[in-house]
């Protein structure tokens, strides 16, 4: 089979494999024009290691930016003490770079599978600039934060991307060359923040020590998924933990936990090992609906890494 048939049937998972999972109940009609059923990812089959892609050639990613660069546009600034919320505002690489022509895809399986939402790439920036480190003193400049906070008692890595890669492809969390995720460590007890650009659909894969890969080049661990005002669902929003990809291969699966307080929503959870609520675990991979569905507006998400 193709690449391109293989990264549609196993390329995506969970919220950003298929974006109406997170809207309102309306958009979870299965009334497709196809006669298909809804599809996520389907990972039991051997994925194709994706081919480098010349174009765009994204600049190295600084794993743990200097806060001192904030003022330098796309710069990832390091996380800061928290003081009220009074840290300065860094742009996005520039704020509201463009999305991409195909965000107005039919509401078909297939589009809602290869639904392209922001990738950071307006303006000549570098794919993945639609998602930045910033401060605890500057969460409340943005609008779609995510806080990742390490509750085990070991070092964890996390690796954040777009679900589509800089190729165009569902590539966005494989080892691609010249494709770079966003890296950061976490140490136990600490947090870190991640600011997001809307019309984003992100994974970040996490694992103690470093994010492993599957034998395609697959980065595995755990999954936080995120759709953050998909302007194909009205602008909702969601999020869940999933672990397909690592059970699919028999890897270690690390918890996950993510809640959105201010929503009053069940979360999202999956225990170490592969057990979930409310969450993308194996044989779940044709499931729709699942984690937090949150309607248009502020989003700050609270994200469990090594949750038991």
């Amino acid at each position: 089979m193709q690449l391109t048939s293989f990264l549609l049937l196993t390329g995506a998972l969970g919220a950003v494999a298929h974006p109406s999972a997170h809207a309102h109940r309306k958009f979870h009609r299965r009334d497709d024009p196809s006669g298909l059923p809804h599809v996520k990812a389907v990972h039991h089959h051997p994925i194709p290691e994706p081919k480098p892609s010349p174009s765009p050639s994204p600049s190295p990613a600084a794993s743990e930016p200097d806060l001192s660069a904030a003022s330098k546009g796309h710069s990832n600034p390091a996380p800061a003490t928290p003081s009220g919320g009074d840290g300065p505002f860094v742009q996005f690489c520039p704020l509201g770079g463009g999305a991409s022509a195909n965000s107005k895809a039919k509401r078909v399986t297939y589009d809602q599978i290869m639904y392209v939402g922001e990738l950071g790439t307006g303006n000549g920036c570098p794919w993945n600039s639609n998602m930045i480190l910033i401060g605890a003193n500057q969460i409340d400049k943005y609008k779609y934060v995510q806080e990742y906070k390490n509750v085990a008692n070991q070092k964890y890595q996390v690796r954040c991307a777009n679900k589509m890669g800089a190729d165009g492809k569902l590539t966005g969390q494989f080892e691609v060359p010249g494709q770079n995720q966003l890296v950061f460590d976490l140490q136990p007890g600490e947090s870190k923040y991640v600011a997001a650009m809307g019309n984003t659909q992100l994974a970040c894969a996490f694992a103690p020590g470093t994010v492993p890969k599957t034998t395609h080049g697959q980065f595995a661990g755990n999954w936080l998924e995120a759709d953050f005002e998909n302007s194909s669902n009205g602008g909702w929003s969601g999020a869940d933990c999933s672990s397909l990809v690592a059970q699919a291969y028999g890897m270690h699966v690390p918890g996950c936990r993510v809640c959105e307080p201010a929503s009053n929503r069940e979360c999202s959870t999956i225990l170490e090992g592969g057990i979930g609520t409310n969450a993308y675990t194996i044989g779940m991979e044709a499931l729709d609906g699942i984690g937090l569905n949150l309607p248009p507006g502020k989003v700050f998400l609270k994200v469990e890494v090594g949750y038991a």
